[in-house]
């Protein structure tokens, strides 16, 4: 009898919530079959069986939370018979979870679409259907899957909007009067306690963790982008299906920044001491709906501009649909943050733990820029906020680092070479 364990998916789980289970006790299971999703505090993910034979017992209910390393279901691989003792929690079996449909109202208003479904009744999708279902308020069980098993998938809840109209959910607004005031009358401010997802519970503890044990200082340093914009812009000419953006030019520029000041390619370890990584893996910050999540371009000290903006492209389109596997958001050595799109000047980002530094990135402007000679001219210019670990580096190295950044993006041919 195989013991089907909740496995570490990342560098900082702790623990994972079953989603949903794929199989049911009873069905037959092949080694590498998708057996159940599980939601971690940075994505959800699809785990498989690492044996082959029977689905003998669940031991984890869908809803349920438990530690990495909790046994969460039993396979009958032929072999000698579990010594499986339980997890210390009682957990009950699928159909006995609690039920998630919302109360419904009774109003005036267009019917409200069910987007729960109690878990005697759930209906099998991926994490991206799922996701879409529930942000435009779809039925699960109305729309027919295509996938394997007969598995929503994307196009199925595509196919479905084509049809049929989704109508949004009624909101309603509860006034709640002044109690035990003379001549009160309703008060129409109030608030709503909100229970952070996952992530943001996951957000709330890095962040604070990496504040509070890290001694942050920031450099602040003004690049010149006319060149780098007219040389993407030519590239793009080149190439318009495979467009290469600001940012991915960012990542290769700080990928060659970095191996000219390794020592910013840096982590400080639990026993006090540095470490300095060979490779040069680049965290990428990308803004999701529910909060935030670092894809790793790995190895951009050995590849080409075009392979990171492949690479960098992929991973992103992989963070917003909720697709993303644990060895594409973990292990970077260094990270952006951009936020020169939304129309940030300037700003500073938190350090992502363990690593040594993070660089936040506002948006290009058009400014007067005072010549040595006192003439005037325009320039498309953009700040970059280093915050470094003061345990790892100073002042002088981080000036060095943003000076060899500067270098590159003001002479960006030395990218292509």
């Amino acid at each position: 009898m195989a013991e089907i364990r909740m496995p570490k998916m990342g560098d900082g789980m702790e623990e994972g919530t079953i989603n949903v289970w794929l199989k049911k006790e009873g069905d037959a299971v092949t080694a590498g079959d998708p057996i159940a999703e599980v939601e971690t505090d940075k994505a959800n993910v699809e785990i498989s069986a690492y044996e082959t034979g029977t689905l003998t017992k669940i031991v984890v209910a869908e809803g349920q939370t438990v530690p990495v390393g909790a046994v969460i279901a039993l396979v009958n691989d032929g072999g000698a018979p579990s010594s499986f003792a339980g997890n210390g929690t009682t957990a009950s079996k699928p159909e006995a979870a609690a039920s998630t449909a919302p109360v419904l109202l009774e109003t005036s208003a267009p019917a409200v679409v069910v987007t729960g479904a109690s878990s005697a009744e759930r209906v099998k999708a991926s994490p991206l259907a799922r996701r879409m279902m529930t942000d435009l308020n779809v039925n699960a069980s109305l729309v027919t899957g295509t996938g394997p098993g007969g598995r929503i998938v994307e196009r199925d809840v595509a196919a479905y909007l084509t049809s049929t109209p989704v109508t949004a959910p009624v909101q309603v607004s509860v006034v709640t009067p002044v109690v035990g005031v003379e001549h009160a009358t309703p008060s129409t401010t109030g608030y709503e306690d909100i229970k952070p997802t996952r992530m943001r519970d996951a957000i709330a503890r890095r962040t604070q963790q990496s504040t509070q044990q890290i001694p942050h200082f920031y450099t602040t340093m003004v690049i010149e982008m006319d060149r780098a914009l007219a040389m993407i812009k030519e590239l793009n000419k080149d190439n318009p299906e495979g467009k290469v953006t600001v940012n991915d030019l960012l990542v290769k520029a700080c990928a060659i920044a970095i191996g000219r000041v390794p020592e910013v390619n840096s982590s400080w370890t639990a026993d006090n001491t540095i470490r300095r990584y060979h490779a040069i893996h680049v965290g990428v910050a990308v803004g999701i709906d529910d909060g935030l999540i670092i894809p790793v371009v790995r190895d951009c000290g050995t590849k080409t501009l075009r392979q990171i903006s492949a690479d960098a492209k992929a991973l992103i389109g992989k963070a917003r649909s909720g697709s993303l596997k644990p060895d594409e958001f973990s292990g970077s050595t260094f990270s952006i943050s951009n936020l020169g799109m939304m129309g940030v000047d300037q700003f500073t980002a938190i350090i992502n733990t363990p690593e040594a530094a993070i660089l936040a990135v506002g948006g290009v402007s058009r400014d007067y820029v005072v010549n040595a000679d006192d003439s005037v001219r325009i320039a498309s210019r953009m700040k970059v906020t280093l915050s470094a670990d003061h345990r790892i580096l100073d002042g002088v190295v981080s000036a060095k680092f943003l000076n060899e950044l500067k270098k590159v993006l003001e002479a960006p041919f030395t990218v292509l070479s």
